[in-house]
């Protein structure tokens, strides 16, 4: 029999989601300026409604039970919607406003935040951005959820159902390799700037695994050539990746995206993967399941002008789609 949910309300949902937040119904009710009473009645309403326990509690506070984790998703994402809703409804056409929270992956991000935010703030101050980095399979995973509106990202073997997408740039792919490498290397390729994908199983590269779209790419390489790597895996976020390469420790497979400002300081030379050339399709991914709000169509547009104006100054090399 399906669960009744007539008395579920947005004030029971802050409430849960503020909670869970904080691992505190005190501290959510002076977050909120409500008292304790109040929040702990309405949960344990919400409670009685979902006919189970969203929380165990003891004295350091809440801790979300398992059902607890499935229903913040959604709770999560019902209030983002609403708030969307109302957005759109009072807002003027020409000013959009309203909530928008933006997966990349962090290359992307490594290019792309930076000019988004600093334009959105002086162009659309009512527009209120939130930005989320990780591998391709994280972003797929939380617009699923409902954490997401608008992902930059590319395709792995994840579920994307309930997503669609839009290719709208093709990036080139690239081995990375820092001036003062302490390791050998041919000399030949570092001239020709380029370097067959079946010389690269003579070298040690780090690459991500396959829950990254990049990592799922190269093995489709792999099995289509009969030429296997030796991957070994990045050191946590890109930052700290890039700074082992530029000091000569290892060589790294990504776009230009990442590193384009470590070519102009001299840091790393690139080379280009050629014989196959190396390439991945980037997508913007937005749930079918959910309007497209003017917030959103506005963030997609800056994305799609920046990308053309870092692909024209040779940061982000590629082809437009």
């Amino acid at each position: 029999m399906p669960i009744g949910l007539n008395n579920v309300n947005t004030k029971q949902l802050t409430y849960f989601v503020k909670s869970a937040e904080l691992g505190s119904i005190a501290a959510a009710a002076r977050e909120l300026d409500i008292s304790q009473p109040s929040i702990s009645q309405q949960i344990s309403v919400l409670e009685h409604e979902l006919k189970t326990t969203l929380f165990s509690r003891d004295v350091r506070g809440v801790c979300l039970t398992e059902n607890g984790e499935r229903f913040l998703a959604h709770a999560r994402s019902v209030l983002r919607q609403l708030n969307q809703a109302q957005s759109e409804l009072h807002q003027a056409s020409t000013i959009p406003t309203g909530q928008v929270a933006l997966g990349m992956t962090q290359p992307i991000c490594n290019i792309l935040a930076v000019p988004l935010v600093s334009m959105m703030e002086r162009e659309f101050p009512g527009i209120e951005l939130s930005i989320y980095t990780g591998y391709s399979s994280d972003l797929s995973r939380m617009m699923q959820s409902g954490t997401l509106d608008i992902a930059v990202s590319s395709h792995d073997d994840s579920d994307n159902t309930h997503i669609r997408h839009e290719r709208f740039f093709r990036e080139n792919i690239y081995l990375i390799i820092g001036h003062n490498r302490t390791f050998d290397f041919p000399e030949e390729y570092l001239q020709q700037g380029s370097i067959p994908f079946q010389a690269l199983q003579h070298h040690d590269v780090m690459v991500t695994s396959r829950t990254d779209s990049l990592g799922f790419l190269i093995e489709q390489y792999e099995q289509e050539t009969g030429h296997y790597l030796r991957k070994r895996q990045p050191y946590g976020q890109l930052m700290t990746t890039l700074r082992y390469v530029t000091e000569g420790h290892g060589m790294l497979i990504t776009p230009s995206s990442s590193f384009f400002h470590l070519e102009r300081s001299q840091e790393v030379q690139a080379l280009e993967i050629i014989e196959p050339a190396l390439y991945r399709d980037v997508y913007l991914m937005t749930p079918s399941d959910r309007p497209l709000t003017n917030a959103m169509a506005q963030v997609i547009e800056q994305i799609r002008n920046l990308t053309t104006q870092e692909n024209a100054n040779g940061h982000w090399r590629g082809l437009l789609v």
